[in-house]
C-alpha cells in the first residue's frame, strides 16, 4: 500500500506524535582527542580511500503507486490527499541519496596514526544482545477511533524492520475488514503486505500483529523526521493518527566503516556539523556501553583509553544512506558520558541524542 502525493495531517494526529525532549548540549572542546590524531604527520603520504560524501537532503518523493504486495489497493477510495488535506503541515523538500557506503572494516597499515588508532588491530565487538525496544504507546484512542484503540511500537529484528501493533475493541460491536496505509515519510516506510488481523474483533478482544516493513517508498520529508502518519479502516470508518519511529529501528547492519575511512570522513566532516552533549547521572562502564550500542547496529571503530579516559569510537548507518560518526568518553570518577556526533545531515542529530541516552539507560 502506498500513499498518494504531498499530503498534510490533520491537527489531531499530528498531536499524537509525541515531542522531542532537548539534550544537554556543550560546546566542542578546541583538544578533540580524534583532532590530534588527525592532525599528526605520519611521514610519506599513503593512498588513502576517499571519504564519501553524505547528502544534505533526501530523495524527491516519487509519483505513482509503489510496488509490492500492497500496491493497486487504495483503501481509502480517493486516497489520503482529500482526507488529510489543508490540516497541518509536512515539509515537501526531502534529502538526496546517499553516496555509496564505505568499505567494509578490516585491517589496515600502521604508522603512528595507525598504532594509536588501532588501524593494525582486529575488529570490535560485534552485534551482541538484544536491541533496544521502546515500550508501546497508545497511538489512537478509543475515544477517537469509535472504539478501536490502536497501540505500539517498532522493532528491527533479523535485518527487518517491523511495525508491532495491537488492536483493541473497546466499542459493543464486533470490528473487521481491518487496512492500513502510510503517507510519504522522510525514509519511504510502506507496508511489506497487509494488515493481517484474524477473524472479527468482537468486543473487548485485543489482537498483536508484527507488521514488516519496506523502506523502498516514495519519500517525503516530514518534520520530525521520524514521524510516520498512518490510515487504519476497518468496518466503521476510517482513522487517522501520527507516531515516532526510533531511530535505531532504521540503523542497518553494514554501518560499519573502514577505520582509515572513519577517521577520513571525521576530518572532512565541518566542524560546524559536529555536535556534542552529555549523558548525565548514568553508570555504566565503556565495554557494557560498546555491547548495548553494538546490538543496536552502532558499530566500534576503535576504543582507547587516554589520560585515563576511556574512549570509544563508533559509527552507523540508516536505511536511507546517511551515515553517523560517534565519540563517546566516559569520565573518570562522574556518572556521565560526554557523546559527540559528527554527520552531514544534522537533522538526525536531536534524534540521535535521545536514542543514544535511551540505548545506554535500557
Amino acid at each position: 500500500m502506498h500513499l498518494s502525493s504531498t499530503l498534510p495531517l490533520p491537527a489531531a494526529a499530528a498531536a499524537a506524535a509525541p515531542a522531542l525532549a532537548q539534550p544537554t548540549v556543550i560546546q566542542a572542546p578546541q583538544n578533540s582527542l580524534i583532532g590530534d590524531l588527525l592532525s599528526m604527520e605520519l611521514g610519506p603520504p599513503q593512498p588513502q580511500p576517499q571519504p564519501q560524501a553524505m547528502p544534505q537532503a533526501m530523495p524527491q518523493a516519487m509519483p505513482g503507486a509503489m510496488g509490492g504486495s500492497a500496491a493497486g489497493m487504495d483503501l481509502l477510495g480517493g486516497g489520503l490527499d482529500e482526507l488529510f488535506g489543508g490540516i497541518g503541515q509536512a515539509q515537501q523538500t526531502a534529502p538526496a541519496p546517499q553516496a555509496p557506503a564505505p568499505q567494509a572494516m578490516g585491517a589496515a597499515g600502521g604508522g603512528v596514526l595507525g598504532d594509536l588508532f588501532g588501524l593494525s588491530g582486529g575488529m570490535g565487538l560485534g552485534n551482541q544482545g538484544a536491541m533496544y525496544v521502546q515500550p508501546p504507546t497508545v497511538w489512537l484512542e478509543a475515544q477517537r477511533g469509535k472504539g478501536m484503540e490502536v497501540s505500539g511500537t517498532f522493532s528491527r529484528r533479523q535485518n527487518q524492520l517491523y511495525m508491532d501493533v495491537t488492536m483493541t475493541n473497546r466499542a459493543m460491536q464486533a470490528m473487521g475488514d481491518f487496512a492500513i496505509q502510510f503517507n510519504k515519510n522522510s525514509f519511504g516506510i510502506t507496508p511489506a503486505c497487509q494488515l493481517q488481523i484474524p477473524g472479527p474483533l468482537t468486543p473487548n478482544a485485543s489482537s498483536t500483529v508484527s507488521l514488516p516493513l519496506n523502506t523502498i517508498g516514495p519519500v517525503q520529508r516530514m518534520n520530525p523526521l521520524n514521524q510516520l502518519q498512518i490510515a487504519i479502516k476497518n468496518n466503521i470508518d476510517v482513522f487517522y493518527f501520527a507516531c515516532l519511529v526510533p531511530y535505531n529501528a532504521l540503523w542497518v547492519e553494514d554501518g560499519q566503516m573502514d577505520r582509515k575511512v572513519f577517521l577520513a570522513t571525521w576530518k572532512d566532516i565541518p566542524a560546524d556539523n559536529e555536535k556534542q552533549s552529555v549523558i548525565q547521572s548514568i553508570q555504566i562502564t565503556a565495554d557494557a556501553a560498546q555491547q548495548k550500542l553494538a546490538a543496536n547496529n552502532i558499530f566500534l571503530i576503535a576504543k582507547r583509553n587516554v589520560d585515563g579516559q576511556d574512549m570509544l569510537y563508533m559509527s552507523l548507518k540508516f536505511t536511507n544512506g546517511i551515515w553517523v560518526l560517534a565519540e563517546l568518553k566516559f569520565q573518570p570518577g562522574t556518572s556521565e558520558i560526554h557523546l559527540a556526533l559528527k554527520t552531514r545531515t544534522t537533522d538526525v542529530i536531536l534524534g540521535l541524542q535521545e536514542i543514544f541516552t535511551a540505548i545506554l539507560r535500557s
